[in-house]
């Protein structure tokens, strides 16, 4: 027996094991793969919680030695990340998937298969990641936060911890992909009638979110591709103190300072959905949350990276900036969580969300307040390492996230399965688990002299009574969550039926239909579902699994090719990969999945198709993934003397005339592209192919062009291996080349597509990738004179 979701997003069960295995693995629909998504997340989540409960029972007594030293170090680095990465996000992320489309009356999310890919590539990156620790040298031991040069081959050898970084990188793909897909769809696809003002809370928080997935992981993306060649080709980025690991803490908490907020703000938004609804009055400070909310995403979250690195030798200015730019970015959590309050002020109706969003606000606030120390950089000195900062974290990152979204959970069950959850269930679910949170986490803000990250201690320390004490509220906390599982099946199995609108919210995904396609505005100015019957888009594909295994597959093959098995494993995902893509392309040759372009009518995006406006956004993101690339290269030039690293004069490595005629090469692609794009939209479909065909012609000049200079300089002894300068050279214009394969690709797919299906539906296509193509010429403008004139 397995899930399947009605037209209606109510669960019922199948008998058909094989009908239901195909709808499952081939599904397009946003609310099924929020489901998958929900899934997901919880099996990730009892996974990380699993060597919580592992590490909590070592800690329990003094001089324990239930883990050893490594295993120990393995399960705090797997916990963190998988609880972070694969849980908390992706939790948020399902909800997402499910209503968001619901909030703003969409049919579906404007890419239905990337939103299936998203899905896929983040569930085979997590398995890669457990997969990990059953490999030759075990997972990484130097914690959640993957510092430098620890993690670097040379200190921590094995597959094992190759295939982990590799699946993080997969599911940093994922999570960009995904986030272009939902800003388009919240910019392009709502409904008429849904504007600006009418954009329900949660998707404002969900939109806010996304705009930080995208400014933050592409940042990690570049960090994870500079770790993965220090491991698998030889360079020494990470190894040198010229990078090392101040380079890494800079693009980490570049990432991993908004991944807080990413984790945090889903919470938030559910939260800020049910409060009205139990309060019966409307959320107070509706805008002025938007705006604060707004302000903490762009600039603030941006600016506050560095308070991660007070005690890394950074000097007295910065030190002075960052503490300030911390205590800022607390106003518009003041905000928000004062708007909270103060919208209950009038009372409110205690049941099951209520009480879940209740306790998520007085966590909230005690993470919140405890931070305010650590912006301190003199506290910071006396607080960092130690397990008043775990306690602070968790408060934030597990008490108010969880907390949140289990709240969003229960209030949105009902439109999910048609059925209500056990009332009493919920109560105790909150009541055990909010008593054994802080039994668990409090004393550990007294235990600020003892150490992060130690297996053990002796008695002598006088830890022991405030771990066990906090052992045991681990226990109870991680206990309370199988009776929310108890719950879900009791809700699914033997639930009364739901009213559609049990909570009688105004919200538009309790609408009768539950898909809109138009929003109209309430008598009494509230906004509200309009009568029209929904439209869900009912295709279904294969290609996502199928490239996402591909992926998958290549990625074993990458961290096992130390081993000739390996190396075959590269070719089999690699060939597996192309025959998905082929299919994909295929499918679009013959409008297999074919839901037409359309073009906004909504601000600021009105006449603009999705698929310019999803390139727009994936070109922001490559330029964040190159800029981290490009600047991290500068960062190293500028300490190059301090670890001794001679850089090559100008024309001594690389051939100036060379990369001069690559750079002709490729800015005249540009000029022969803008002909292309012009005689499609011409008619002139002979003009079109010559003037496309030039255009990859030019391209493939310039692949063959830096393939000669990588061959030359290969028999030269110059390699990735030889010398910091040398691998940055061939990391960097190794990315750029693949960028030009792909364009090339994708040249190809244009051509035999402007001869099956000739006309001016084609124009659209190639102007569309025209962005993409002067894009990969400008990034070479840069990389030019980076390495052969500087």
């Amino acid at each position: 027996m397995v899930w399947v979701a009605s037209d209606k997003g109510r669960l019922a069960v199948a008998f058909d094991f094989r009908r239901s295995v195909h709808r499952w693995t081939t599904t397009t629909n946003h609310k099924e793969i929020g489901i998958l998504y929900f899934i997901t997340s919880m099996f990730f989540g009892a996974v990380g919680a699993m060597l919580a409960e592992l590490m909590r029972v070592q800690l329990s007594v003094p001089s324990n030695t239930v883990l050893s030293a490594s295993l120990y170090n393995e399960f705090v680095t797997m916990h963190g990340l998988v609880m972070i990465l694969w849980f908390l996000s992706p939790l948020g992320i399902a909800l997402m998937n499910y209503f968001v489309p619901l909030q703003i009356g969409a049919p579906d999310l404007a890419f239905p298969r990337l939103n299936a890919v998203s899905y896929w590539m983040y569930l085979f990156s997590g398995v890669l990641a457990i997969g990990g620790l059953f490999l030759p040298g075990g997972g990484p031991n130097g914690g959640w936060t993957v510092y430098q040069p620890l993690n670097t081959s040379v200190y921590s050898p094995g597959v094992g911890i190759s295939l982990v970084f590799l699946g993080l990188a997969m599911l940093a793909a994922s999570v960009t992909i995904g986030s272009i897909n939902f800003l388009v769809t919240i910019a392009h696809e709502r409904a008429p009638g849904m504007t600006i003002s009418k954009i329900p809370m949660f998707t404002w928080f969900a939109t806010f979110t996304l705009i930080l997935m995208l400014l933050a992981f592409p940042p990690l993306l570049a960090a994870l591709v500079m770790l993965m060649s220090d491991r698998l080709l030889g360079t020494v980025i990470f190894v040198s103190v010229a990078g090392g690991a101040i380079l890494w803490t800079n693009l980490f908490w570049f990432f991993g300072h908004p991944e807080v907020y990413i984790v945090l703000l889903p919470a938030f938004g559910a939260i800020a959905e049910i409060l009205p609804v139990f309060a019966g009055r409307d959320l107070e400070g509706r805008r002025l949350i938007v705006l604060a909310t707004g302000l903490m995403v762009i600039p603030l979250s941006m600016l506050v990276w560095q308070h991660h690195m007070f005690i890394t030798g950074i000097n007295l200015a910065e030190l002075a900036t960052f503490s300030v730019t911390t205590i800022i970015i607390s106003i518009p959590f003041d905000i928000i969580v004062l708007s909270f309050i103060l919208t209950t002020l009038g009372g409110v109706k205690l049941n099951t969300p209520m009480l879940w969003a209740y306790g998520a606000i007085v966590l909230f606030i005690i993470g919140g307040i405890s931070g305010v120390f650590l912006s301190s950089f003199v506290l910071d000195v006396v607080f960092r390492g130690s397990y008043f900062v775990v306690a602070h974290f968790h408060y934030v990152m597990v008490g108010a996230t969880i907390f949140g979204l289990v709240a969003g959970v229960y209030y949105w069950l009902p439109k999910i399965t048609g059925k209500m959850y056990s009332e009493k269930l919920g109560l105790l679910h909150f009541a055990i688990s909010f008593i054994g949170f802080n039994i668990t986490y409090a004393p550990m803000f007294l235990l600020i002299d003892m150490p992060r990250r130690i297996v053990t201690y002796s008695a002598s320390t006088g830890w022991g009574t405030l771990n066990y004490i906090s052992s045991v509220g681990a226990i109870i906390f991680g206990g309370a969550q199988l009776i929310f599982v108890a719950n879900l099946l009791y809700t699914h199995y033997g639930g009364f039926p739901s009213i559609p609108n049990p909570w009688h919210s105004l919200s538009p995904e309790w609408g009768k239909s539950g898909l809109l396609r138009s929003v109209g505005s309430a008598a009494d100015g509230s906004y509200g579902p309009s009568e029209s019957e929904a439209i869900e888009a009912k295709h279904t594909s294969h290609r996502p699994l199928e490239v996402s295994i591909g992926v998958a597959v290549t990625l074993v093959g990458l961290a096992t090719s130390p081993y000739l098995a390996g190396k075959a494993v590269i070719v089999v995902g690699l060939v597996f990969l192309v025959y998905a893509l082929l299919r994909w392309a295929r499918d679009n040759m013959g409008d297999k999945f074919s839901l037409g372009e359309t073009f906004g009518d909504k601000f600021p995006f009105a006449g603009v198709g999705r698929i310019k406006l999803g390139m727009w956004i994936f070109i922001a993101s490559d330029i964040l993934l190159f800029g981290s690339l490009i600047g991290s290269t500068l960062f190293i030039r500028e300490n190059s003397a301090i670890a001794g690293v001679v850089w090559p004069a100008i024309g001594n490595v690389h051939d100036v005339t060379t990369g001069a005629i690559s750079t002709v090469a490729l800015l005249a692609s540009s000029f022969t592209m803008v002909r292309a794009v012009m005689s499609q939209k011409a008619g002139e479909q002979r003009h079109y192919m010559i003037w496309l065909g030039s255009t990859f012609a030019l391209g493939l000049a310039f692949l063959l062009t830096e393939a000669s200079e990588w061959y030359s300089l290969y028999l030269r002894g110059i390699w990735f291996n030889t010398s910091l300068p040398n691998g940055l050279y061939f990391l960097l214009t190794g990315v750029h080349a693949s960028h030009v394969t792909a364009g090339l690709v994708m040249m190809v797919y244009l051509m035999v597509r402007a001869v099956r299906k000739p006309g001016p539906e084609g124009s659209k296509s190639i102007a569309n990738f025209a962005l993409y193509w002067d894009f990969v010429d400008i990034v070479w403008v840069f990389l030019f004179p980076l390495f052969y004139l500087v």
